[in-house]
């Protein structure tokens, strides 16, 4: 059965969506590393050593479980000749001895004829139980006799040699197997005989000789015939004949032409299940058919009863085979290379366990089978993730091997091919000194024995590359990816595939150090080698696309990205060998997809079954899974689900720090994102933390690099928006520093770091630097795209808004205008960048005062059109909410509620309808409602709102009693004292473990004093206007403010108690520095304005991103 095997699995590359790659180890599961991925190489573990299946029975020694050593006829009431004599009858019986009657009686009174006889009954009950050697060694016997009593020309001797012939065949020892066909051979072709039977039983031993002859179209040929002739004489079934038919499946098999070879398989099983019931035969029988259905099952993805005929062999073993046994062990190892070839490596895994654990016992620990089976649970190991587990395995077989007495070069060539494995195992669990180190050892081995223009030392070679790159050094591993393409480029020996990865490799090294122009030329190069030799339609091109997809998403070329994703999904899908690993990748790849089309619902889905199938094949530990969990938190922050975003990045960084360690670029990359929902959720302390140990990484991590600036950018960003300055300017400086460096002063990445460093230094109120920047920026902008272009039109944009900031808004209006102009005439009158002018425009005129006319109301309802065509939902709120304020202005309430219901059913279409946006926009419409006096329906809005905040945070959330607050305001001018009261007294209820009072907890300190100074709780409103009084205190609000002032008066008019200290008080407010709260108070003035008009003009971050933007990663 050593020649039926399974085909060996294709492999595919893995790849992160956030912007990492990974390398593609063997069969194509991924490392943690997150930096690389090496594709459909050849260099797979299952290919380098191809798990078989195949009986292996050559192990067996003369082991045999009869125990019986001699056998003599002479011996009373002896049992061993008695069993051995009805195995003889049995053989004749089944067909499987052809003995006329009379050559049986003429035995009878010779003694040793006798025992020739019981001999050959013992081989046959030997070779039926699969003791292969102790079989022959019986036969051989038997022959022995037969030749000394009866000589050569005999039909005994040649039912001897053909049995023997059978069982040498079986053990693989062809040559002497063919001898032994031969002799028997020569006896019938000499008998005078043209009956069929005669016939048929040379054609059936001359086939048996072409097998051993491994010449099996001949003994096809011979077969065939055979059954022929044996068909017209109407011949029953017999054991030799189902021995026929079992080779004949047995060669097909071998020719993959497994449809067939199951059919021959059948017959042979049901001659043999009805003579031998549940012998071992039988079972080799269902063996072999399983087998072969197996590769049939796995050829066409479809589903046989192979794994039940393999039960069914293991079944009958465990019954023949009490104990630890070879054919059960067999059989073991056949079910879980079936499991592993279909992708079920956990599965597959227990399979070997058991097979190894078996051999341990049948032949110790330092046997070469245990070393082969220790090995293959090792691949299998390693593709569910378990690299530690698989790393022992390895390391034991390697120990094993060091023992072997097998030929020396061999042995040093199986010792590399474990050096290998052991290296890719150390590469997986990022322990990359002793990978870079084992794998040199084994391309040392290679090398010495094949020299440096073979498969197997190129193969090391880009493993080597790989991990270069997992460290970082991406000179070094570019280095070596050249050293493989000059020496494939001078050989013929190296083909184009190896040079197709060795390019690979060099695109793969240049993207990691962000050289992203050569990179791409790399692809395409490599894409090209491998177009020439496996043609357009190859699942093995599927790699190159993925890659090429990740460089233009880089490049923030999101339509090229979603073809070569596309396209990258489409060629594995022609892979009719898909395993879960595989089927779990195309899944992760269409939820990339779906994401960047903003399908979010479809990708939280298509994640979730990715994650549902890595987390089978991997228990839930892998860089796979955590870069899954990554992508879902990138979407539910799009969705504005932040506490869920926050929960997979959780589970995404924890992984990533557990694996890559906490100074890997990966983990900066999770930081960062969290940095970002800190900041939308105010936690400005944890965002502050997140970016502080992200910058550490980075500037740690890589080199004056254009990724290096994109994240200093970005970066920059997110502590300003945390009102962190000092950071801000440090890293906007040095991002500065380093584009003048890497591309000269006149250069469009330097304009925009200076656009984006004007904005800032307006923000710290440095207004003349600010100008400075601006006006560096449209200088470049104008020398490099001219004066009238789209890159100037933004730059001045940037400078109206700062002059709206500085009151000066002629000069505020003149750049606006010059803006709209260029945009206008170069963008088309609806781009959303002439939307986003006029809205800017729109409040210009608001904040100038021009509110009865049409001044600022059409600009602004231009505006509304061109962002509702463009489909921006957050920009139509922006502009609807400049609207509202213009409404307001003019205290025209109901305008301001058809606006606010807009904004709600914006909101709610947005986000949908428990959102916190929705939340927000209920409060906003009750207020205004409230204003216009419509109480009943105010208050139903904040009900609304209530409803919406209590379901997504608790009811004890500050977000729910902010809407209690609410409500009792409205009670309270509705003269609804009572109602009022008890709404206030939850609100300070709620909020009473709170140790971050804020101005709203003021206000309603102030409002409980008042109802209860007019219910005559004088005592407890004083306390209440004195606990109001310390918060503003800690809020940083001067002693001469008019708040203040106001409740020092409704004090006095009570009379003043000293000594009375209320809710307001915080120990950890107190404990506060002046300093803190000084500059808490400096700059949470600037930061209210900007939140303000940020709010109003709908300026996005991303608004004055240009080629910066480019080099930003996928958010």
């Amino acid at each position: 059965l050593s020649r039926n095997s399974f085909k060996a699995e294709k492999k595919v590359d893995r790849r992160t969506s956030d912007g990492s790659l990974c390398i593609d180890d063997f069969d194509g599961n991924s490392t943690s590393s997150g930096r690389v991925s090496m594709g459909r190489q050849q260099s797979g573990l299952a290919n380098d050593v191809p798990l078989l299946l195949s009986s292996a029975t050559s192990l067996i020694s003369h082991y045999s479980t009869d125990g019986i050593e001699h056998i003599d006829p002479s011996a009373a009431d002896s049992d061993d000749f008695d069993f051995a004599m009805n195995a003889y009858a049995n053989g004749i019986k089944y067909g499987h001895f052809d003995i006329q009657a009379d050559l049986n009686a003429a035995t009878e009174d010779n003694d040793h004829l006798l025992a020739a006889k019981a001999y050959m009954g013992l081989g046959f009950a030997r070779q039926c139980k699969g003791e292969l050697a102790s079989s022959l060694d019986a036969y051989m016997k038997a022959l022995d006799l037969c030749n000394a009593e009866i000589g050569h020309d005999d039909p005994i001797n040649a039912n001897l040699e053909y049995a023997c012939g059978n069982v040498l065949n079986e053990m693989d020892r062809n040559l002497e197997a063919s001898t032994h066909f031969r002799r028997a051979l020569n006896f019938y072709k000499s008998r005078e005989s043209d009956g069929n039977d005669a016939k048929v039983n040379i054609l059936f031993i001359e086939g048996m000789m072409y097998i051993a002859l491994e010449d099996t179209q001949r003994a096809l040929d011979c077969f065939r015939e055979g059954l022929r002739l044996n068909q017209t004489s109407q011949r029953p079934l017999n054991l030799k004949l189902a021995s026929v038919m079992y080779e004949m499946g047995s060669i097909y098999s071998q020719k993959g032409e497994y449809m067939d070879s199951a059919q021959y398989f059948n017959v042979a099983l049901h001659v043999r299940k009805s003579n031998l019931g549940d012998s071992f035969v039988v079972a080799r029988t269902h063996y072999s058919l399983g087998v072969t259905l197996a590769s049939q099952e796995v050829l066409t993805n479809t589903t046989t009863d192979a794994f039940s005929h393999l039960e069914t062999a293991l079944r009958i073993c465990q019954q023949e085979f009490k104990g630890d046994n070879l054919q059960t062990a067999v059989i073991l190892h056949a079910m879980g290379v079936l499991n592993e070839r279909k992708g079920i490596f956990h599965t597959a895994s227990s399979w070997f366990e058991g097979e190894r654990e078996m051999l341990i016992a049948l032949f110790g620990n330092d046997h070469s089978s245990v070393a082969s089976i220790s090995s293959d649970l090792g691949t299998c190991f390693y593709n569910v993730g378990k690299y530690e587990s698989a790393r022992n395995m390895f390391q034991d077989a390697l120990r094993i091997m060091t023992l072997s007495k097998v030929d020396e070069v061999d042995r040093r060539l199986e010792v590399a091919d474990l050096l290998y494995k052991i290296a890719s195992c150390h590469d997986s669990l990022c322990d990359f000194d002793k990978s870079l180190a084992t794998f040199y050892k084994a391309k040392e081995i290679r090398q010495y024995h094949f020299g440096m223009e073979n498969g197997l030392v190129i193969q090391t070679m880009l493993r080597i590359g790989n991990v270069l790159l997992c460290k970082g050094e991406a000179s070094a591993a570019l280095n070596c990816f050249g050293e493989v393409l000059g020496i494939g480029y001078a050989s013929d020996s190296i083909n184009e595939i190896e040079i197709a990865n060795a390019l690979y490799g060099r695109g793969c090294a240049q993207f990691c150090g962000y050289q992203l122009s050569d990179a791409m030329k790399s692809f395409h190069d490599s894409l090209n080698w491998k177009l020439a030799k496996l043609g357009e339609n190859d699942p093995g091109l599927a790699c190159i696309f993925y890659q090429m997809a990740h460089v233009h998403l880089q490049q923030s070329e999101n339509e090229e990205a979603l073809t070569y994703f596309e396209e990258y999904v489409r060629l594995l899908e022609l892979d009719p060998q898909l395993n879960l690993h595989e089927q779990a990748q195309i899944c992760f790849t269409k939820g990339i997809i779906a994401k960047m089309k903003e399908n979010f619902e479809a990708a939280l889905s298509l994640y979730g079954q990715a994650l549902h199938m890595f987390n089978i094949l991997f228990d839930g530990k892998h860089e796979k899974i955590a870069s899954i969990h990554f992508d879902i938190g990138c979407v539910r922050s799009e969705l504005g689900h932040f506490r869920a975003a926050l929960h997979h990045f959780g589970i995404c960084l924890s992984q990533r720090r557990e694996w890559l360690g906490f100074d890997h670029v990966d983990v900066a990359d999770v930081l960062l994102h969290m940095a970002s929902i800190y900041t939308k959720e105010n936690d400005f302390e944890l965002a502050a933390k997140c970016l502080q140990d992200s910058d550490e990484i980075w500037k740690s991590k890589l080199e004056n690099s254009e990724k290096l600036l994109s994240v200093l950018m970005i970066s920059g960003k997110r502590w300003k928006a945390i009102h962190r300055y000092e950071e801000t300017e440090a890293n906007f400086e040095q991002a500065l520093e380093m584009a003048i460096t890497l591309h000269g002063q006149k250069h469009e990445l330097v304009a925009d770091i200076l656009l984006d460093l004007g904005e800032f230094l307006q923000e710290i109120s440095q207004a003349q630097q600010a100008f400075f920047c601006f006006d560096e920026s449209i200088e470049i902008r104008s020398a490099l795209f001219g004066t009238d272009s789209p890159s100037v039109a933004k730059a001045e944009y940037s400078k109206g808004v700062a002059h709206i900031f500085q009151g000066q808004f002629d000069e505020a209006a003149a750049c606006l205008n010059r803006a709209l102009t260029i945009r206008q005439e170069k963008l088309g009158r609806m781009d959303s960048a002439v939307g986003d002018t006029l809205n800017t425009i729109g409040f210009l005129q608001l904040k100038m005062g021009n509110i009865n006319g049409r001044d600022a109301l059409d600009p602004l309802m231009e505006a509304l059109e061109i962002r509702r065509s463009v489909g921006n939902k957050g920009k139509v709120v922006s502009t609807l909410q400049n609207i509202l304020s213009l409404y307001k202005k003019r205290k025209d309430y109901e305008s301001c509620i058809e606006v606010n219901s807009d904004i709600l059913v914006v909101r709610q279409d947005d986000f949908g309808p428990a959102h916190e946006r929705v939340a927000e926009a209920w409060i906003n419409l009750g207020s205004v409602q409230a204003s216009a006096g419509k109480f009943v329906e105010a208050r139903a809005s904040y009900e609304e709102a209530l409803r919406v905040r209590s379901r997504n945070h608790g009811y004890q959330h500050r977000l729910v009693a902010q809407v209690i607050f609410k409500i009792g305001s409205l009670s309270s001018r509705q003269g609804q004292f009572d109602d009022a009261k008890k709404f206030f007294e939850e609100y300070l209820r709620i909020r009473a473990e709170d140790s971050d009072p804020d101005e709203e907890m003021a206000r309603a300190l102030t409002l409980m004093g008042d109802l209860q100074k007019e219910t005559g709780a004088k005592s407890m409103a004083q306390i209440n206007w004195m606990s109001a009084i310390e918060t503003y205190q800690q809020l940083g609000y001067e002693d001469d403010h008019k708040k203040i002032i106001r409740l020092q008066e409704r004090q006095k008019s009570l009379g003043h108690m000293i000594g009375l200290f209320g809710f307001g008080r915080r120990e950890s407010f107190a404990r506060r520095e002046s300093g803190d709260a000084s500059r808490r108070k400096s700059s949470g003035s600037v930061a209210d304005n900007l939140s303000v008009l940020g709010l109003k003009l709908g300026i996005d971050l991303d608004d004055n991103a240009s080629a910066v933007s480019k080099l930003t990663m996928p958010m």
